[in-house]
């Protein structure tokens, strides 16, 4: 993380994507933004479609 960690500005955005890798890194059966938001404990998939787009 620390080799993109300057792309993003604002703390938050930060935190997302690294606990979207974590997420793909995980042995989550399906990696979409809904079951990676599950396993980071957010309640929603908001932040992580937001990054992605």
């Amino acid at each position: 993380m620390a080799k993109i960690a300057g792309r993003f500005v604002r703390v938050e955005p930060r935190a997302t994507a690294r606990a979207f890798v974590t997420g793909l890194l995980s042995d989550v059966e399906r990696k979409n933004c809904w079951s990676q938001a599950e396993h980071c404990g957010h309640r929603r998939p908001d932040a992580m479609q937001r990054l992605l787009r």
